[in-house]
């Protein structure tokens, strides 16, 4: 069997999930926009398959990475750190992978080790739901699960507005 069999098969189930198929056109997943449910597998462990609904009553920040973009080195220990400061206050990180090879990706985990969820998304189902324009892009998804910042890239000032919003976000009401 080819190595990248159960990579594709994965990110078909993606595809499905999202109820897209190859002539889906995504709108524009700005803020006030509902989040688009995901049921992916994990990128390591299929027994860490998540779900955004699953995870309402949270809130999420949904990141988009790939081993070969250079900020997305600098954003993974941010968001871990990000991650393990509020985890308790009910935030998550849910990183998607947009590399082809599952084997990038995989050296890419390894290295940054990250403690939150990563999924593969290889072949762009889940990065046209969300309308990815940049590398890495992420949105910060509230308890409701609607998509209240988007970020495009990703440097210090990102980090730090990142962590304002996360604040604010955790603050509010469930």
């Amino acid at each position: 069997m080819d190595p990248q069999t159960p990579y594709r098969r994965t990110c078909a189930a993606l595809a499905c999930a999202l109820g897209l198929g190859a002539s889906s056109g995504a709108a524009a997943l700005e803020p006030g926009t509902p989040v688009p449910d995901l049921a992916p597998s994990a990128l390591e462990d299929p027994s860490h398959a998540i779900s955004l609904r699953a995870l309402r009553g949270q809130v999420v920040y949904v990141d988009f990475w790939a081993s070969w973009c250079v900020p997305c080195r600098l954003s993974m220990p941010a968001l871990e750190a990000l991650y393990r400061g509020h985890r308790a206050q009910g935030f998550t990180v849910v990183g998607v992978n947009k590399d082809v090879a599952l084997a990038d990706a995989r050296r890419f985990e390894r290295r940054a080790g990250v403690s939150f969820t990563l999924v593969s998304d290889g072949n762009d189902a889940v990065a046209k739901a969300f309308d990815v324009r940049a590398m890495p892009s992420g949105y910060l998804v509230d308890r409701r699960g609607i998509v209240r910042y988007v970020h495009r890239g990703f440097d210090e000032a990102t980090a730090a507005a990142l962590a304002s919003e996360v604040d604010s976000l955790l603050a509010e009401p469930s």
